[in-house]
């Protein structure tokens, strides 16, 4: 058996230009929609929590939502008095989406909990990596988790854990301020490249050629 993962499209990256920043807060960015099994609720709670106990630290930071934010959500932002935090892009073309990824300081994901979600592994972790940004997982155990677990700058936490999502999202911000992120290696990002990806099925499917007329 041979497991082909999702991979990024780095002509996308080539692509897609980086928009200059205007301040130095930390830009921490979720692209895509929040379906049935994810949800910014506890993350923005957590955050809520920040602005209440460090608002030195909360207004250096700004949350950008790419993708489909839905109105209970935006409810929600109005609900903790988030406004001066989020910012919500809405819906963009693909390249702008990336533009916007390659712009972030940080990335944020998440898979909840429910029935057979260990199973769930979102094609955006791996654009995520192409980006080779750091990556807040707010992810159960399963697949998702495990993925996460290799790439060498996560920090990963429990989906509906308020604390402890706060003290992810404290911790990444200090790493922020002294530059202090681990390095992605060109090794590993190669093995998700989507060109590797194609020649490496390409050669499965030589192989199986070959067996057959044998």
């Amino acid at each position: 058996m041979v497991i082909i993962t999702h991979g990024f499209d780095p002509e996308d990256f080539e692509k897609a230009k980086v928009i200059p920043k205007h301040n130095d807060r930390m830009i921490l960015t979720y692209s895509g929609i929040f379906m049935v099994y994810n949800t910014p609720k506890y993350f923005l709670i957590a955050f809520k929590k920040i602005a209440q106990e460090r608002p030195d630290i909360a207004k250096n930071i700004e949350l950008h939502f790419v993708g489909f934010l839905r109105k209970e959500n935006q409810k929600l932002v109005n609900k903790l008095k988030l406004q001066e935090f989020v910012f919500d892009h809405g819906y963009v073309d693909h390249i702008d989406a990336v533009s916007k990824i390659k712009s972030s300081d940080v990335l944020w994901m998440m898979v909840g909990k429910r029935k057979n979600i260990d199973a769930i592994l979102p094609g955006k972790i791996y654009e995520y990596i192409g980006a080779v940004k750091p990556i807040i997982a707010c992810v159960p155990e399963g697949a998702a988790k495990l993925a996460m677990q290799e790439y060498p700058v996560s920090y990963i936490c429990k989906p509906d854990d308020v604390k402890e999502i706060k003290e992810t999202i404290l911790k990444v911000y200090e790493h922020y301020k002294s530059s202090n992120f681990p390095t992605v290696d060109e090794d590993y990002l190669t093995n998700f490249r989507r060109d590797y990806l194609t020649e490496k099925l390409t050669k499965e499917f030589q192989f199986l050629v070959k067996a057959d007329v044998r």
